[in-house]
């Protein structure tokens, strides 16, 4: 089985998934798909609820007063973040995140 094959079996779409970027110019569907990548790839899988959105960065990075990276450290900073993967979480886990 090749490597693709493996990846495939395991979820894993590393070689499908082409990179996304936010080029000058950028019209408002790629910027909320930029922003729903981030998401995804900050806290998993798991589905963010309207409320749970961090609108304030959001509107920030419309406004470019804010990057890509200040907005996934925003995310990960974010209380929804911290419900996830600690307050959920058992102390040893803790650690390891």
């Amino acid at each position: 089985m090749g490597n693709l094959d493996v990846s495939a079996t395991l979820g894993l779409d590393y070689f499908e998934v082409s990179p996304l970027e936010l080029r000058p110019n950028y019209t408002e569907e790629d910027l909320q798909t930029v922003i729903r990548a981030v998401y995804k790839q900050v806290l998993g899988n798991e589905y963010i609820m309207d409320s749970q959105r961090l609108d304030s960065a959001e509107s920030m990075l419309r406004n470019g007063s804010v990057n890509i990276r200040e907005i996934v450290r925003m995310v990960a900073h974010a209380s929804v973040y911290q419900s996830l993967f600690f307050h959920s979480s058992s102390q040893y886990r803790f650690i390891e995140l």
